[in-house]
């Protein structure tokens, strides 16, 4: 029997004083491919709190990544059994609220060693993260480029780089986020917010950009010969100049965009979320949790995240 038609769930507010706020809605029935998930802690991404800012609709639901347990197996037989932990990315932006329906391939079993916490700070920025690094071979004693390294993608971004064999260097804004970058493992910090400094340390076998502007310009033009630039965020200015002679005479130099909701259409989340989670339970890898609370504090949490007042993840439990 299909459980409750009601459930609470996390939804833009606009016009009111936070960007999101709980409500009641009614739960969507799963389809037979969709196990119903019942969450137990979510991870917060800029980009899902932005769509929230800048809506008129007061019904949108929020919300990509999620841990918990699968209260009812997709009725295909696919996926997960009812009664397993898992991590989950809902490409449906349903994520947070109390149940959710995901399709079996977007779903993966969380082994015991890892946290609910953990596992839900994964989806968008660990899958983000490595497919980026994936994009490059050769990595082996060659230098990468992490750009805002101290935000969810950055921070993994970054680790996987490392121990993918990368000389890794790790774009900052300021001196006091150093402490978190050198945490994450042996890199060098560049403190830029112009692209003063990149240029410097290159060139880079890889680039990974989540900021654009200029520090995306001063990466590019750092780039080796045969060099790839992914680019998978805007956080500054979204029209850059790029020259095109150095792609031309080398003929091997790559400029990428990088769109979780089509790689997904590619290569199952489940695939890259096992990865992931393989990493962390070897301990190889970590996720840093910079807040952590109750989802009753949303609003201000998305406040917070949205206004860069920490770095790392925030993730919220339902209680």
């Amino acid at each position: 029997m299909f459980p409750e038609t009601k459930i609470r769930a996390v939804v833009a507010s606009p016009g009111n004083r936070r960007v999101v706020s709980i409500r009641d809605i009614k739960l969507r029935r799963p389809f037979s491919n969709e196990a119903l998930v019942r969450v137990k802690a979510f991870s917060m991404n800029r980009g899902e709190l932005n769509r929230a800012k800048n809506t008129t609709d007061d019904k949108m639901q929020i919300g990509w990544d999620i841990a918990g347990v699968v209260e009812i197996a997709a009725v295909d037989g696919s996926g997960p059994r009812a009664g397993t932990r898992v991590v989950g990315f809902s490409t449906r932006m349903e994520g947070w609220a109390e149940l959710v329906s995901i399709p079996a391939k977007y779903l993966a079993p969380v082994p015991e060693n890892i946290t609910d916490a953990e596992a839900a700070t994964l989806p968008v920025a660990g899958l983000t993260a490595l497919h980026s690094i994936d994009a490059a071979s050769g990595l082996i004693g060659r230098k990468a480029l992490i750009t805002g390294a101290t935000g969810g993608v950055g921070m993994f971004a970054t680790q996987l780089a490392i121990i993918g064999g990368a000389t890794v260097f790790a774009q900052i804004r300021n001196k006091e986020q150093i402490p978190f970058i050198e945490s994450l493992g042996p890199c060098k910090p560049i403190l830029s917010t112009n692209g003063e400094g990149i240029e410097d340390w290159g060139p880079y076998r890889l680039v990974v950009d989540g900021v654009s502007g200029v520090i995306l310009e001063s990466g590019i033009r750092s780039l080796s010969p045969d060099g790839v630039c992914v680019c998978y965020g805007i956080t500054s200015a979204p029209k850059i100049s790029v020259d095109v002679r150095p792609f031309m005479f080398s003929g091997e130099a790559k400029m990428m965009g990088f769109y979780l909701y089509s790689q997904a259409e590619k290569t199952p989340p489940s695939e890259g979320l096992r990865r992931l989670l393989k990493l962390i339970s070897e301990q190889k890898i970590t996720c840093v949790i910079e807040k952590e609370a109750s989802w009753d504090d949303v609003g201000i949490i998305a406040e917070e995240l949205l206004n860069r007042t920490f770095n790392g993840k925030a993730v919220l439990h339902i209680e």
